[in-house]
This record gives C-alpha cells, sequence and structure tokens, in this order.
C-alpha cells in the first residue's frame, strides 16, 4: 500500500469518525446545541481536523443529515423488497417512513433541525434527491397500472412526499407516536387513494 493510500485511508476513517461524533452530539443536544468543540472531542479529533473536513457547522450537520436520510433509504429498499402489489408497496413504504420518525435521532436531526440549519431550499433538494425519485416511481407506476388518474409531471409525487413529511412530523411529535403513527399512515394512504 502506499503512502498516499494510508494518507486517504486515514483521512476516510477520520471523516466517518467525525460525521459518527456529529450525529451523536446533534441527536443529544440539536443544531444550536452542538459545538464543533463537543463533535471533537467525542470524535477523539482535535477540532482542526473537524475543519479540514468540514468548513462549519452547517456543512457537518449537513453530513450527519445525509447519514439519516441513507439510513433511512436502506431500510425501505429492504422494507419493501419482494413486494409486488403497488399499493401494498407504497403502504409498506409509508410505514417504514413513519417508523423511522419515531426514532430520538431521526426526529432531532430529520425533521426538526435540518429545514432551519441547513434552509428550507437546500433540506428539500436533499430529501428530493434521496426519496422524489422513489415516490415519482411508486405513483408513476400507480397511474400506469391506471390504477390512479395523476397528471403528468411529478406535482403528485411531490404532494405525496409532501404529506409524508407531515405526517412525519406529526408522529414525530406525538405523545403515543405509535399509535400517531397507524392514524397517520392510514391518512396519507387515503391522499393517494383519493386519486382512484
Amino acid at each position: 500500500m502506499s503512502v498516499k493510500g494510508r494518507r486517504e485511508e486515514y483521512a476516510e476513517t477520520t471523516r466517518a469518525a467525525i460525521v459518527a461524533a456529529a450525529v451523536e452530539r446533534f441527536a443529544a443536544d440539536g443544531f444550536a446545541g452542538t459545538s464543533i468543540d463537543a463533535v471533537a472531542e467525542t470524535a477523539r479529533v482535535s477540532k482542526g481536523a473537524v475543519y479540514h473536513h468540514f468548513t462549519d457547522k452547517a456543512r457537518l450537520f449537513e453530513a450527519a443529515f445525509e447519514v439519516m436520510e441513507k439510513r433511512l433509504l436502506a431500510r425501505v429498499t429492504l422494507g419493501v423488497a419482494g413486494i409486488q402489489d403497488p399499493w401494498e408497496l407504497i403502504a409498506a413504504g409509508v410505514d417504514l417512513f413513519l417508523a423511522e420518525c419515531c426514532q430520538p435521532d431521526f426526529r432531532r436531526i430529520a425533521l426538526e433541525d435540518a429545514p432551519a440549519a441547513l434552509g428550507w431550499a437546500r433540506w428539500k433538494e436533499i430529501e428530493e434527491r434521496y426519496f422524489l425519485g422513489l415516490v415519482t416511481a411508486a405513483v408513476d407506476g400507480l397511474a400506469q397500472g391506471g390504477q390512479i388518474d395523476a397528471g403528468p409531471g411529478d406535482l403528485t409525487a411531490r404532494m405525496f412526499l409532501a404529506a409524508m413529511a407531515e405526517a412525519g412530523l406529526v408522529v414525530a411529535g406525538a405523545a403515543d407516536p405509535d399509535a400517531e403513527r397507524q392514524q397517520a399512515g392510514a391518512l396519507v394512504m387515503r391522499f393517494l387513494r383519493g386519486l382512484r
């Protein structure tokens, strides 16, 4: 292995440790309550090492948010694998998303802090990068099968994604998230079934 290879490997390991520490700190203390010093201490690296990989706290938070998005995408992808019926597939995906909204780290980072910490436009851009394609494919599958009357373009998918995001916020803030999850999931599916 070359010296450069070892350096790259070390840099990747250091960056991964910083991002894992950031997820931990942002989940526990929120964006406003987390400092670069706290992340560096949790990651057991210098503050300079954090700044070497991330120009500011917002970029570090974005990396933590992307960890949440990737985790959700992996869970949904695995959870819907093998489901052939398009309605069952979408219902399972909605339920998996709402279940993730019950997780304290996801709730704090992805739902509560991300829109303000990243700005609405950047938050929306990242959300859509991970999930608009999936939702559009699901909605298009229903439309092409003649099961819903959805107009051209991705407006229906965007509205469905927005309904899911709102349902996620409600579930995350509920006194009994599991009970609210069932109700919210059923309501989101009623929205889509209304296009039959």
